[in-house]
């Protein structure tokens, strides 16, 4: 059953909503167990019915405004994330949502690199604690069909809760509600997963911080 949903500018308010809460949800369950931690980033695993969901982790010494802005670029994953070789804006669809299209690099045995159609929400924290919320699922664009190129993947639910946690540190997680086919692709691989998960991780958090004294004029509003 394909995971992805059909983009349609009628219903966008709808499809970005979705995107959204169900990340939201994904974050809220409380089954998660802490499988790893190595120097300070936990990983958390939960299984249920046909998926292997996981979260990770970590502080950062960076405002929390300024990482949900840089983490909410898909064009700049290229730079923390080898699991994304390259990213196209294929539609600004308003000030929150965007419509990408990924290319991940041949990993493993497979002859060719697999491709996404992506859509990225994001949205500020409504209330006093909340965080600020990057949401990414795929989807399907008649300008970007399958092509033999690539072998299309697919991700149902996954992306970024950034949490203000005082003066300048800001807690960044990751979760990804995983089919096998985007878990060794664009994120990691379930062998040595440990280890491949804190790896990328921590060149995120090395992307903040050196990025963290770019000030964008975005910035001010958030």
């Amino acid at each position: 059953m394909p995971l992805s949903v059909p983009w349609d500018p009628s219903n966008q308010v709808y499809l970005s909503y979705n995107n959204i809460s169900s990340l939201k949800m994904l974050a809220a369950k409380d089954n998660w167990a802490l499988s790893s931690e190595i120097n300070q980033v936990g990983l958390y695993t939960l299984e249920d019915d046909k998926y292997l969901s996981f979260h990770m982790e970590m502080l950062v010494n960076v405002d929390a405004a300024h990482a949900f802005l840089l983490l909410s670029d898909l064009r700049r994953r290229p730079e923390w994330d080898k699991h994304y070789r390259n990213v196209e804006l294929v539609q600004q669809v308003d000030e929150d949502d965007a419509i990408y299209h990924v290319i991940s690099p041949i990993l493993g045995t497979d002859p060719k690199p697999q491709d996404f159609v992506i859509l990225a929400s994001r949205r500020k924290p409504c209330d006093h604690g909340d965080p600020y919320v990057i949401a990414l699922r795929s989807v399907t664009l008649p300008t970007h069909p399958e092509t033999p190129e690539y072998r299309r993947g697919e991700t149902l639910c996954s992306g970024f809760c950034v949490w203000r946690e005082g003066d300048q540190m800001t807690k960044v997680s990751y979760y990804n509600q995983a089919t096998s086919g985007f878990l060794n692709y664009v994120t990691t691989n379930v062998a040595g997963l440990s280890l491949e998960f804190y790896n990328t991780f921590k060149a995120c958090e090395k992307f903040l911080l050196d990025n963290r004294n770019d000030l964008a004029p975005s910035l001010q509003t958030l």
